[in-house]
């Protein structure tokens, strides 16, 4: 896939010394001035339309909503890691949507939200790149699994990023190698909203195939919360018995 786009950085040869963390990211300073106006822009819908929605008006309840959620998904990334799935679902159903043709919902619906999920990911992506300057990403580099895992990622690093977007357990790792790797923005973007749009398609269409209400949704939330905590108990205690065993 990365062949496919342009300005794709190709792989480094062997011997060849690691991206250097020592110069900014190009543009940094232009992203944080377009989140903050992202951010923003989403806030200040939800205020011109709030007053509106209080009366009532089912139009300006689904904008207000909306522009609540986008600001809430863009929030979303390794620094904030707040649940995702009951946005997707509640946005779905017909009395929070903005289009009530079922065909047109589902991938609108999904479309939108990923845009935000994509901005979160990308903000992750410029903060993580502005602190790794300060000499941490060069120590990272130097570890010996570093190695490794940088050349399982430029196998296919468009792919990866896209399954790691779709799936449901989250894989910091693969972002963090991506950024380390300096691996395009415009790539990384695209990655993400093909992964997480299909999530959010297939979310979305759970919730309308079978029915959701605002309360399902808040007990299936709680169960995924419950569920993945539960597996992080599970791995650390797995973690800890293994190196008690070890000693």
């Amino acid at each position: 896939m990365d062949a496919l786009l342009p300005d794709a950085r190709p792989a480094a040869p062997a011997g060849a010394s690691a991206p250097t963390d020592a110069r900014p990211l190009p543009g940094t300073r232009a992203w944080f001035v377009f989140f903050v106006l992202w951010m923003a822009g989403w806030a200040g819908l939800a205020l011109l339309f709030f007053p509106r929605a209080e009366q009532g008006d089912g139009l300006a309840v689904r904008i207000w909503l909306l522009a609540l959620m986008c600001f809430y998904l863009s929030l979303c990334n390794v620094f904030l890691p707040l649940p995702t799935a009951w946005i997707v679902f509640l946005a779905a159903l017909p009395e929070y949507a903005l289009v009530q043709t079922p065909w047109l919902r589902v991938p609108l619906t999904a479309a939108l939200l990923s845009s935000a999920t994509v901005v979160a990911n990308l903000n992750e992506y410029h903060l993580l790149a502005f602190v790794l300057r300060r000499g941490l990403g060069e120590r990272i580099r130097r570890a010996r699994a570093y190695g490794w895992a940088s050349r399982w990622f430029v196998r296919g690093p468009f792919e990866l990023l896209a399954l790691v977007a779709f799936i449901p357990i989250p894989v910091d790792a693969v972002r963090w190698l991506a950024i380390l790797e300096r691996y395009s923005r415009v790539r990384f973007a695209l990655a993400y909203f093909a992964g997480r749009g299909l999530r959010y398609v297939l979310l979305a269409a759970c919730s309308l195939v079978f029915a959701f209400t605002p309360m399902k949704i808040f007990w299936i939330q709680v169960a995924l919360v419950a569920a993945a905590l539960g597996g992080r108990g599970i791995a650390a205690a797995v973690r800890r018995a293994r190196a008690g065993k070890g000693t």
